[in-house]
């Protein structure tokens, strides 16, 4: 009998597609790969450090699943694990500690656990796996790692410089997921929009993307998260002029105060993202431009988090990720005096939030009446409801009597309901 794998992920778009990455390791080694919440008789945390909270989140997802898998073999790895091995010795819990520098020895480990299993002959491709672990969106990280030097960031060093996928594997990858059913593949990474620069390329990502779209014919991309400065008149013309790129971009902004963005060691100013924000929301309309902002900056003054403000409900951004500043050991920023004061970065988080509310609200008014293509992820209940996420990166909740998980269906939009919409399959099923 096999035993049972599951993979628990914590963090970014890149830690979900390496999972994927693990769970094909863990079946070719003669695991049957289960999704997490199953029983399984060895569990592996994909870590994230990307802050204070998210090592401490890691622990406490160690001791949770320790306490409701007594028997289970647990496995830390992932960035906490990579950047943080003294804190092995806080989680006795955890069996077996293995560092994202150390591919080679996870996959030994998995073999050396799944012993008693036979191996698979065959390598399930990336979408199959994706599956198993309850998605139907494949995740195709093209590249890891990252050369900034953002003062507050400890990612570099948990991931090391950029490392970028070949174009040979990455349409490989692309193919045999849309052959085994995949309808929107996210090209994701820690720095993706930096893919190819490695090797010298110049506009790695949009010529990858157009490869990409000229080897598949069914699927649509999703590009992840890009920097302001690598949203290149290339990359703008295919989301403008491909049906089969999504109008959706996550361009982090962090501060629109450029005395804070150059103390954070970002390489632009607020008018330079302003201008390319306005630049593709002119070629691209009906774009979803998020941004991630971070609040109460070592000496972020009041003046500061005004010029944020002011970028942030600007109109051309429709969502925020906002995040209180936190200082994280190990990076440069760690070690300033000027923090803001708690209660304050509180009151700043609370009103970047109630933005973000705003931003959404109004977004999400737009799309009434419009005909979105959805990707169903998952069926809710026995009366035809199916969830999924439209090319605009929106949640939808739409009736469809013959639809099927993994299908991309076009729906009327009827009504906003929270942050999901409603609607019908508009395609006469």
């Amino acid at each position: 009998m096999r035993r049972r794998l599951a993979v628990v992920t914590v963090g970014c778009k890149a830690n979900f597609a390496d999972s994927a990455g693990i769970a094909s390791r863990a079946m070719r080694a003669g695991f049957d790969v289960v999704p997490a919440g199953n029983p399984a008789d060895v569990l592996v945390i994909n870590s994230c450090t990307v802050t204070h909270r998210a090592d401490r989140d890691s622990r406490a997802l160690a001791r949770r699943l320790r306490r409701g898998n007594p028997r289970a073999v647990l496995v830390m790895t992932g960035c906490y694990a990579q950047t943080s091995p003294d804190d092995r010795s806080l989680l006795p819990e955890v069996d077996h500690w293995i560092g994202t520098g150390e591919p080679e020895a996870l996959s030994g480990l998995l073999r050396a656990l799944a012993a008693d299993s036979p191996p698979r002959m065959e390598t399930p491709s990336g979408f199959a796996v994706d599956r198993l672990l309850g998605r139907t969106r494949m995740f195709l990280k093209i590249q890891d790692g990252c050369d900034a030097a953002c003062a507050y960031c400890i990612v570099p060093k948990a991931r090391g410089g950029i490392r970028s996928l070949s174009v040979a594997d990455a349409v490989e990858s692309a193919r045999r997921a849309e052959e085994d059913g995949a309808r929107e593949i996210v090209l994701t990474g820690i720095h993706a929009g930096r893919y190819g620069t490695d090797r010298g390329d110049r506009d790695g990502l949009a010529a990858l993307l157009e490869t990409l779209l000229s080897e598949t014919s069914l699927c649509r991309f999703r590009l992840g998260s890009v920097e302001p400065l690598e949203i290149t008149p290339k990359l703008v013309a295919l989301l403008a002029g491909r049906q089969r790129v999504c109008p959706h971009l996550h361009v982090p902004l962090q501060s629109g105060s450029d005395r804070v963005l150059q103390r954070m060691r970002r390489p632009y100013t607020a008018d330079r993202y302003r201008e390319r924000l306005q630049r593709v929301s002119s070629e691209v309309p009906g774009i979803r431009l998020g941004a991630d902002v971070i609040a109460g900056f070592p000496g972020e003054t009041a003046a500061d988090f005004e010029e944020t403000m002011k970028l942030a409900g600007g109109g051309l951004l429709s969502c925020l990720h906002v995040f209180p500043y936190s200082a994280r050991a190990g990076t440069e920023s760690a070690g300033w005096r000027d923090d803001v004061p708690a209660a304050e970065k509180k009151r700043r988080v609370a009103m970047l939030r109630d933005a973000d509310e705003t931003l959404r609200e109004k977004y999400l008014a737009g799309q009434m009446g419009r005909t979105l293509s959805v990707v169903a992820e998952s069926a809710r209940g026995e009366d035809g409801w199916f969830r999924g996420t439209s090319e605009n990166y929106v949640d939808v909740a739409f009736r469809s009597p013959g639809c099927r998980v993994g299908e991309l269906v076009p729906v009327r939009i009827l009504a906003v309901r929270g942050r999901t919409l409603t609607g019908e399959d508009a395609g006469g099923r």
